[in-house]
């Protein structure tokens, strides 16, 4: 059976990769498929929870279930980090390692969560063992459901903790026999927890400004995000809250020589009493407004009859712990490591929302420290109901996130690059903005012909002529206002598959918190307030279409008189001279050269049947002028550089601003 487990566990785990940002390598969709169920694991310096998630492959995002906390033991969700090893190799993990006839036998072990340096390392030996155990107990509570190769391990580490930490830390997962698939780092499971709950706040201003404070055991981590910033903005500082256990303890150690004979004797189970002085905080905080007593018995968990009849108390009256803390110090430090993240680490920049997580936030003076140095409103910072349990729920829910979107953005980047280097844009722009506009002026010039032909004037072909020649000019000026939409359907439509990749990646990440929707909340007019002056982008082209008008207004011209003048006085004008009485009594006397014969046949004020002779001399060249119009609009659009350079610095403004608009959820996109 173990043989099996692990050759399951080697096929799952091998077919991932966990690197920085807890992407998987593309599994195959069959493996995928597979996986039933997520696992987020935080594995904390002071406590660890977890929470499960079901992959529910075929049900939509809006529908998928929440993240289930687990029981971690004795029907709590929460337990503490600390973990006892007996000699035979047994161990015991949270409350169990604190029995008293456990510490009878051997040390319980807790803060033992580092940055991992050395695998073989003592305290990483520890955290190695603390997690099998851990991953152990969560299959015996879920026997009905956690099978070999059903499901797949996420855990969290610090924000801080850089790529070769993380990846050295998935290793030690691994030693431990978890199925682990990636880690995601706390500070982005936060921000993914809150802005799935509605009722926090953050969703909307994640974009703005958003802070997760982050009170931890062994530190005090901030991460801030705005969709301003290239990245996250982490930091933490030395005043986690296991300062106040042990400051308890050792306060309690100051006025007790029992005590001081109890740590010189058993220096391995000082570690108990400092535990039992955190679940006295615990309780101070859980309601400030009661008296809270704590007495241990040394003789409950040590036979030494030199201290059988002493005992470790702890007694506090309403905020008599917080003046204690004051006077210590610790509340400065803490105020003093807010304000210098705020002023060195994030200067000029707005807090609109603050995400207390770490079962410490849940202290008292948190909030109002938090309101005083960053200057915001009690409304303004929002707080899990257990946020003991934050890190874990928003683990398990990123790593559902990851893995239903592993492969999506396949080549994504590259593609968004190419819209941005490329003029697929620009090239579209010419073939719609262009066919349509030669639809136009083709048939504003079929209809300045027929108006000329039924006009009730005797006109010459020069009033043709500038009848065409107006009806280019003004049906250019007509449509050139039209370019700022051609151009944002053509780039619309050059981006059409790489905005429906991402916002496929976006919804599942974003499905009850943030209203992702880029196909209509980025418009031109944003690309103008980015220093794009969309307006003189519109302007050249619609010059440049003006100026080029009197050259089509001519060619056109020249065409369809050429055309009606080639039957006059080309070839058919023997045949015309000879047979055609119409026009002899107006073409020219022997001694007019051949151009002063053509003006004065252009000047001549043709009749109502010599028009409509001219006319059908003209149908006979339609297809010829169409294609002059539809050569003088590709020339006039290709010609250009300055159009196309224009044209191009608007699609990738565009482009540009909508990945601008992905920075408000790049902390759930990786």
């Amino acid at each position: 059976m173990e043989d099996k487990k692990e050759i399951i566990l080697s096929e799952i785990v091998e077919s991932i990769r966990a690197y920085s940002y807890q992407k998987f390598d593309k599994m195959k969709e069959e493996q995928k498929k597979q996986i039933e169920y997520i696992i987020g694991i935080d594995l904390g310096h002071g406590e660890t929870s977890a929470a499960i998630c079901p992959m529910q492959w075929d049900t939509a995002v809006e529908q998928l279930d929440p993240a289930k906390d687990l029981d971690m033991g004795g029907n709590k969700k929460v337990m503490p980090s600390a973990i006892t090893i007996l000699d035979n190799g047994n161990a015991y993990i949270g409350d169990a390692a604190f029995n008293p006839e456990i510490l009878k036998q051997a040390e319980v072990r807790v803060c033992f969560k580092q940055a991992p340096k050395d695998i073989n390392g003592e305290a990483e030996k520890i955290m190695i063992r603390f997690m099998h155990e851990v991953y152990k107990r969560i299959r015996e509570n879920n026997k009905a459901i956690l099978m070999d190769g059903n499901h797949l391990v996420y855990i969290a580490t610090p924000s801080g903790w850089d790529k070769p930490t993380q990846d050295l830390y998935v290793e030690m997962a691994r030693m431990a026999e978890m199925p682990i698939a990636g880690v995601t780092k706390e500070s982005r499971a936060a921000f993914v927890r809150a802005q799935h709950d509605v009722t926090s706040g953050l969703g909307r201003n994640i974009d703005k400004g958003s802070i997760v404070f982050d009170m931890g055991s062994s530190t005090l981590d901030f991460t801030y995000m705005n969709k301003n910033l290239q990245g996250l903005v982490d930091h933490g500082y030395d005043c986690g809250a296991s300062y106040v256990e042990k400051n308890m303890y050792a306060s309690q150690k100051e006025e007790s020589k029992a005590i001081r004979l109890f740590e010189s004797k058993y220096p391995k189970l000082t570690d108990y009493l400092v535990f039992e002085a955190r679940k006295v905080k615990e309780q101070v905080y859980f309601d400030p407004s009661l008296k809270v007593k704590k007495t241990i018995n040394f003789d409950d968990f040590i036979d030494d009859e030199e201290l059988e009849d002493e005992r470790f108390k702890l007694t506090y009256q309403p905020g008599e712990l917080d003046e204690f803390l004051k006077e210590k110090g610790y509340l400065k430090s803490i105020e003093d490591a807010m304000i210098d993240y705020k002023e060195n680490h994030i200067p000029n920049q707005e807090i609109y929302g603050v995400f207390l997580t770490g079962g410490a936030s849940r202290m008292d003076f948190i909030i109002p420290l938090v309101c005083r140095c960053w200057n915001v409103e009690p409304s303004q910072v929002y707080r899990d109901q257990d946020p003991s349990l934050t890190i874990s729920q928003g683990v398990a829910e990123v790593a559902r996130m990851d893995l239903r979107t592993d492969g999506m953005d396949v080549g994504l980047e590259e593609e968004i690059n190419n819209l941005i280097n490329g003029n697929a844009a620009y090239e579209i722009f010419v073939e719609t903005f262009g066919k349509d506009l030669y639809e136009k002026l083709t048939g504003d010039i079929a209809n300045a012909i027929i108006s000329w032909r039924d006009s009730n004037n005797d006109l010459s072909i020069n009033s043709m002529k500038d009848r065409i020649s107006n009806a280019v000019k003004n049906g250019v000026s007509d449509f050139s206002p039209q370019a700022s939409s051609y151009i944002e359907n053509a780039i619309q439509s050059a981006s059409a598959d790489v905005r429906k990749k991402v916002e496929n990646i976006i919804s599942v990440y974003s499905s009850q918190g943030m209203n992702v929707s880029f196909s209509t909340s980025i418009s031109l007019k944003q690309v103008k307030l980015s220093n794009i002056n969309l307006d003189s982008v519109l302007d050249s082209i619609s010059e440049k279409l003006k100026e080029d008008s009197d050259g089509w207004g001519a060619a056109i011209g020249g065409a369809a008189v050429g055309g009606a003048i080639a039957m006059l006085l080309g070839g058919p004008l023997a045949w015309l001279i000879g047979g055609g009485a119409m026009l002899a009594k107006w073409l020219f006397s022997e001694e007019k050269t051949e151009e002063q014969k053509q003006a004065e046949a252009m000047k001549k004020k043709l009749n109502a049947n010599e028009r409509i002779d001219v006319c059908n001399s003209i149908d006979e060249k339609w297809n010829d002028i169409c294609t002059s119009v539809e050569n003088s609009i590709r020339t006039a659009l290709n010609g250009d550089e300055s159009i196309r350079k224009s044209i191009h610095k608007v699609s990738k403004a565009y482009m540009l601003a909508y990945k601008d608009s992905l920075k408000s959820a790049r902390i759930l996109v990786d």
